[in-house]
């Protein structure tokens, strides 16, 4: 008989001491409580003095960030991360127009820290500001078994993010160097930066070398041509309503081969000039880097100026060289952004450059005879009565041009109202305007609806009726489970003045960090 009651007592204490394993259905929502409650540590991790100085740390930044620390020693088998996420949007967590949750679940059988934050949160409490608060914080207290104070100073860390005040408690637990300094976040290998760096500065050359050696070989192609003229009683009328092009001297291989062979060039002057100075009296420490910084900036910048600069000129010149007025090539080169840009970031070069752009637009001939190729002159031409009344109804401008040999040309552009008329199908001049759309039918989910639109020509009176198709509609699904929805029957905003506690109906797009110690 005692053997059995022993037996029933051992049986009795194992199972006492049995850890419970919580799910997310079953963690405790203390918020419920109060809204003043940012904790819920139902195995007893924390002191009570502690929870009572994180509460009033968190509560302290609530306009800010909604922050909520969730403390178990088991989940199972569960995955933290899904577990974390999970929890967040079934509690809501954060206010729901702002997103502004935080979730920190520390799970210690897994030995597993998630950092969920909401969309709102992300802007501020980023993924790599998480990683530096576990990593350099978090991750020495819990190697010691100290898991109060590595939850407490990672609260503080979060705390100085959002410019919260830390409790005096708070300050107590944080290590003897004090909260990390942000200027830490993006610390660099040094070594693997100048393996990198050498390699580069190997293969780059090479390849330049040889893409310059092919592109050698392969002429250029021939530029088409800015105009497309149409013969009318001894008058060339070219239709310069499309342009050919906007100025920018970037595209195709060109844009690659001048690239790379100017981040060759850069690199090879980097390299020749910190081989140079670092053998000068007093360079070295911080007065070697800033030279580092400040040489690499104005390599880089001087070879981008460099190869935009020159591909432009060429462009442009052989632009010019087949346009009908070269002169509007060259302006429309200078006013490009692009080129703009490029002048400024390396003065020396762009001022160079702008010089001899300005000198070939002083020098460049208003119009150019397309067939003799030499400067046209302004003059009178009597034209059709089509295009006098594309010129009065102002949807097409026209510019005409005589040569000294007798070649006549009419430069035709878009005029105030090119947008409102098309071509007209009978007469071929550009005055068909749109008068009616009318609707046929109507579309459904079944089937698509028609219109017809019509158009009548201001010069012959003709009238076209183009039939038009109204694609069917389309059916819309919409989620009922929105991020701004309280599927736990918490209020948005009665949180601010309840005396009963309630998250406020935040969602998490499972962003934040995973951390394992």
């Amino acid at each position: 008989m005692r053997k059995i009651i022993f037996a029933i007592l051992l049986v009795m204490s194992v199972l006492s001491q049995a850890q419970t394993v919580w799910t997310v259905e079953t963690v405790p929502n203390t918020r419920l409580k109060g809204n003043d409650i940012h904790v819920s540590d139902p195995d007893q991790f924390l002191s009570d003095s502690a929870e009572a100085h994180i509460n009033t740390a968190l509560c302290a930044i609530r306009e800010q960030a909604d922050v909520f620390l969730v403390t178990l020693g088991s989940i199972g088998q569960a995955e933290p991360k899904r577990f974390a996420t999970t929890l967040f949007n079934k509690w809501g967590i954060g206010d729901a127009d702002a997103d502004n949750g935080v979730l920190l679940l520390f799970v210690e059988d897994q030995h597993a820290l998630e950092f969920e934050t909401g969309y709102g949160a992300e802007e501020i409490l980023t993924d790599a500001k998480c990683e530096r608060i576990f990593t350099k914080t978090i991750v020495p207290f819990f190697r010691k078994g100290d898991y109060e104070g590595g939850l407490c100073a990672g609260v503080a860390e979060i705390v100085t993010v959002y410019g919260g005040t830390l409790p005096d408690g708070l300050k107590a637990t944080l290590p003897d160097g004090g909260l990390l300094d942000d200027s830490d976040d993006d610390d660099l290998d040094v070594s693997w930066f100048v393996v990198v760096f050498a390699l580069l500065s190997l293969t780059l050359p090479i390849a330049g070398f040889i893409f310059w050696v092919v592109k050698l070989g392969i002429k250029d192609k021939p530029v088409k041509k800015l105009f497309n003229g149409k013969e009318e009683n001894g008058v060339v009328y070219i239709d310069a309503t499309e342009s050919e092009w906007t100025g920018s001297p970037w595209g195709g291989m060109g844009c690659c081969g001048g690239l790379l062979i100017g981040l060759s060039i850069f690199l090879c002057g980097t390299i020749a000039f910190f081989v140079i100075i670092q053998g000068f009296p007093g360079l070295e420490g911080d007065a070697l880097d800033r030279w580092w910084c400040i040489a690499t900036i104005l390599l880089y910048l001087t070879f981008v100026s460099f190869c935009h600069n020159r591909r432009l000129m060429r462009i442009s010149k052989r632009l010019a060289q087949k346009s009908l007025r070269p002169k509007e090539v060259y302006e429309t080169a200078m006013k490009h952004t692009s080129n703009q840009i490029a002048m400024w970031m390396a003065p020396w070069i762009g001022v160079f450059y702008f010089l001899k752009l300005k000198l070939r637009i002083k020098n460049a001939p208003e119009a150019c005879c397309p067939a003799c190729g030499t400067a046209m002159q302004a003059t009178d031409i009597a034209m059709s009565e089509a295009h006098n009344q594309e010129a009065h109804l102002g949807a097409l401008r026209f510019e005409p041009y005589c040569c000294p040999s007798g070649h006549k040309y009419v430069l035709m552009r878009k005029g105030k109202s090119y947008a409102d008329f098309t071509t007209c199908s009978s007469c071929g001049a550009y005055t068909c305007r749109k008068t009616e759309t009318k609707t046929v039918r109507e579309a459904s989910y079944s089937q698509s609806g028609e219109k017809q639109v019509t158009y009548v020509c201001l010069l012959c009176g003709a009238t076209t009726i183009l039939p038009i198709v109204i694609p069917k509609l389309v059916h819309y699904s919409s989620s009922s489970g929105g991020g701004h929805s309280s599927s736990s029957g918490h209020s948005h905003s009665s949180y601010h003045h309840s005396s009963h506690g309630s998250f406020g109906g935040g969602r998490s797009g499972g962003g934040g960090f995973s951390g394992r110690w």
